[in-house]
């Protein structure tokens, strides 16, 4: 596997990781390299001490999606191997095991997700973004939930993620129409968060976001968001018990200590991540 498929980017202080798909030629086109690669990323950040992690393409395009080659068994994997996905029960085995697990991993991760969007956002790259907490996008990305067009469903969360994001009517109408649209339309429809006029101004969106997630215990953020994803549409009593099992912890903490007096001295906290 070429590692140059997926780039890995920190900020000064090692807070921020941005994750780059970096397959260009092939506007980011995900075959067995890019998709081992960015596993092999996600599992690489999730053990850093990274605050906050960015996920993001090219300035031109986020990723057009699955590569049709590797789709229809005319690439080979790793180990030289032609699994004939056409076959239900390989593509079954195939996703189940694997294709899911990685974007699963980016719900597991106890650290906020942002997608950062420009251009082409299409079929499984589409179901990656909804996979991420935080959604941004310039006014030209362009987001195509693709797969009834070749006669195929969103098989990676493009039914079940996005109806959760966006609410069951505007899913059929992404899904089922498979029809392309523009940011505006991503941000009216409710797929993405924020929407820029510019790479600049995505930028300044994004840095806001960071900033605001940085001042907030990483702790709590993360198991927050455990809560949030997992509790969804569950027993509401389940819920409220595990918030106050989880608050219970987190007052045994250090960094709620240290939040608890930064905020009656008007000062900022120090994280600890204990």
């Amino acid at each position: 596997m070429s590692e140059d498929v997926i780039i890995i980017e920190e900020n000064e202080d090692q807070t921020i990781t941005t994750i780059k798909l970096n397959r260009l030629d092939k506007k980011n086109a995900f075959n067995y390299d890019l998709m081992a690669g960015f596993q092999n990323a996600l599992d690489k950040v999730e053990r850093t001490n990274a605050r906050v992690v960015i996920i993001t393409g090219g300035d031109d395009f986020f990723s057009s999606g699955i590569d049709l080659n590797f789709l229809t068994g005319q690439e080979r994997d790793p180990e030289g191997n032609v699994p004939d996905l056409r076959i239900p029960r390989n593509f079954r085995y195939f996703a189940n095991t694997w294709l899911h697990p990685i974007f699963t991993k980016i719900e597991k991760m106890e650290k906020p997700v942002i997608a950062k969007i420009n251009g082409y956002c299409f079929g499984l790259a589409f179901e990656l973004a909804m996979a991420c907490d935080f959604r941004f996008c310039t006014e030209s990305a362009q987001f195509h939930m693709l797969e009834t067009k070749i006669g195929m469903n969103p098989d990676v969360g493009g039914t079940i993620r996005l109806t959760r994001i966006v609410g069951i009517q505007n899913t059929k109408d992404i899904v089922l129409t498979g029809r392309k649209f523009d940011g505006n339309e991503a941000y009216r429809l409710g797929v993405v968060n924020k929407v820029a006029k510019s790479h600049e101004e995505l930028d300044s969106i994004i840095k806001f976001y960071t900033d605001e997630l940085m001042t907030s215990g990483p702790l709590a953020v993360g198991l927050a968001k455990k809560l949030i994803d997992d509790c969804y549409g569950k027993d509401v009593a389940l819920g409220l018990e595990l918030e106050t099992l989880v608050s219970s912890q987190l007052l045994q903490t250090k960094d709620a200590t240290s939040g608890a007096l930064a905020r009656l001295t008007k000062t900022k906290p120090k994280w600890k991540w204990k």
